[in-house]
């Protein structure tokens, strides 16, 4: 594991870090929570392979994602391990406040490394966190040695990204990177001109890199593989996050932190071939977040882009078809269902225009063969 200078924090991070938002789960909407006994041995594997930055958040599988990852850590050297989570600002400060305290349960530990604004943008920093006391909030839970260092998460536009960071108060921040989104290039940039630590989400776009493109990478890389490769060839970069739901997942991927570097000749063709294939995919690039759920009209918003991208660039066939009028259709969950109310345009971190893209859905499966059921 190779383990790099995390901004002006003097704290050396591995470059790979163990996001703890797709652990195995039980159960279904309000009822999911984390398949403990799957989960737990997973981000062990994880930190006995050298990780030592966990990243979870408040809310993920209905909070049950930072006890899991109080009880992995549970008998090792806190000291050496870097724990991440997140709050938003979805509540009244007093009780956004006292959040945290719960985390500091769930998580088994006495204090938090690094705790983020979760998905914080610029106007909400400058009317809510700032004017209504939430920054200070954090700022006496640091003085009180709760928290080590404040951070955020944003999903904003790489200007106000770049407002944020200009305003000093922040050791760390967690955007999103990938072969597909490298929007936040400057900002990511800016951030190490600064001196913030930079950890990225997504660097394997959700797993759409693996089936948007048909490469068959040399030097034995899988695509997966080289997506990583690329996000860690940034100089400014110091962590990238990876859900990781299994032992295999955890492995493979250490095994490629293992050899974080400069790209090779053969790396960097493989790759912007990759790029080629992908050109065009900007407005139908979803990371599968489901943020944008749930749908008020119950749209599987994800598996509608699923479906779509699988049919339109890999070009499944039929069977991608079946899956769309056989399955999400009789649920009410295709696209065929969606009033175009606009919910979705908020809460979509890549600004993808849901409404329209449903229509793509709707005449691209509209024009495919369906099964004759009648028999």
């Amino acid at each position: 594991m190779k383990y790099k200078d995390f901004g002006n924090t003097g704290i050396k991070l591995s470059a790979l870090g163990f996001g703890a938002m797709r652990l195995p789960v039980i159960g279904e909407g309000e009822q999911e929570k984390v398949d403990l006994e799957n989960a737990v041995p997973v981000i062990q594997r994880g930190l006995d392979l050298g990780i030592n930055y966990i990243d979870s958040a408040w809310a993920y599988h209905n909070g049950t994602s930072e006890t899991a990852v109080g009880e992995a850590i549970a008998g090792r050297d806190r000291s050496s391990i870097y724990i991440s989570t997140k709050n938003p600002l979805d509540t009244e400060v007093k009780e956004w406040r006292k959040r945290l305290d719960t985390q500091l349960e769930r998580l088994n530990t006495d204090y938090i490394d690094f705790y983020h604004f979760h998905g914080l943008m610029w106007r909400e920093f400058k009317k809510k966190v700032l004017p209504e006391g939430y920054f200070k909030e954090l700022q006496r839970a640091r003085d009180e040695g709760l928290i080590r260092h404040i951070s955020f998460s944003c999903h904003d536009n790489p200007r106000n990204m770049i407002k944020l960071i200009d305003t000093g108060e922040f050791s760390s921040m967690l955007v999103q990177y990938n072969l597909l989104h490298r929007l936040n290039d400057l900002a990511i940039a800016h951030a190490g001109e600064k001196g913030m630590g930079v950890v990225v989400m997504g660097p394997v776009g959700g797993g759409r890199i693996a089936f948007l493109s048909r490469l068959q990478p040399r030097e034995g890389r899988t695509v997966p593989e080289l997506a990583l490769r690329f996000v860690w060839s940034n100089p400014n970069i110091n962590v990238a996050l990876s859900g990781m739901g299994n032992v295999a997942m955890v492995e493979e991927n250490a095994a490629t932190a293992d050899i974080v570097g400069p790209l090779t000749s053969v790396e960097e063709e493989d790759i912007q071939v990759m790029l080629d294939q992908l050109d065009g995919l900007e407005d139908l690039y979803c990371t599968g977040c489901g943020y944008c759920m749930p749908c008020p009209n119950g749209v599987d918003i994800p598996t509608n882009f699923l479906l779509l991208n699988y049919a339109r660039y890999y070009e499944f066939g039929e069977g991608i078809a079946q899956s769309y009028n056989l399955g999400l259709k009789p649920a009410k969950a295709s696209a065929d269902f969606c009033i175009e109310c606009e919910e979705c345009l908020e809460k979509c971190p890549q600004n993808i225009p849901i409404p329209e893209r449903m229509r793509d859905v709707v005449e691209q499966f509209s024009q495919e063969p369906q099964e004759d059921t009648d028999s």
